[in-house]
């Protein structure tokens, strides 16, 4: 038989200067979290992070597009800076959204299984979106090349490049973004490749283990 009773603990208010720092210990908690989300999950954060730029991207394209349509030919020094902040969100976007899903294939390796994630929790898709990345950046690099080679023959054709850079640069862009995504879907193979190899050398070994 246990016997137990409550017991009152009494407490006083503590009597000098507390230890902990708001801020260097709330930036050391922060680090430990988001590192451990990183470790865990790193498309949680790196392809939210990668989706919020694209977002930033696109709302500015459609600015961009709608004045184009409504007769603006000719953009100012805050629509310079809105061109080059959206190129610049776009090539992040891409590049933060891939890395998050090529991590997912890093931390497998340290798993005895596969292991796939999503973005918002469970994946949103029967087929992973990272296994169409080679395809899809094949596609967006020859529409830069179509683009970037139509802007050359309306520029030997006599068109002034004042009318062309903007084009220019959605070519320059679509390149860039097509190469990412080609280069990180080889790259997501060859991870993918290595994670089953040695999924298969550890079932074979269990498979040796119980026959002997």
């Amino acid at each position: 038989e246990i016997r137990w009773r409550e017991v009152p603990i009494p407490y006083t208010e503590r009597v000098g200067r507390s230890k902990l720092s708001v801020v260097g210990d709330g930036t050391r908690f922060l680090q430990t979290i988001v590192w451990t989300a990183l470790c865990y999950n790193p498309v949680r954060i790196l392809g939210g992070i990668g989706l919020g730029l694209g977002g930033v991207a696109a709302l500015i394209g459609v600015v961009i597009l709608g004045s184009r349509l409504s007769g603006i030919r000719w953009l100012g020094p805050w629509g310079v800076a809105a061109v080059f902040l959206a190129s610049l969100c776009a090539f992040l976007g891409v590049t933060f959204f891939a890395l998050g899903a090529t991590s997912n294939y890093l931390v497998s390796l340290f798993y005895d299984c596969p292991i796939r994630q999503g973005l918002f929790g469970q994946p949103l898709f029967k087929m992973p979106l990272e296994r169409h990345f080679g395809w899809i950046g094949l596609l967006i690099v020859l529409v830069g090349l179509v683009m970037g080679l139509s802007s050359l023959g309306l520029a030997l054709g006599g068109w002034p490049i004042e009318r062309l850079w903007f084009y220019l640069l959605g070519a320059a862009m679509a390149l860039i973004v097509g190469v990412q995504l080609t280069v990180f879907w080889v790259v997501m193979r060859m991870l993918g490749e290595l994670s089953q190899r040695q999924t298969q050398i550890s079932e074979d070994l269990q498979g040796k283990a119980c026959q002997g």
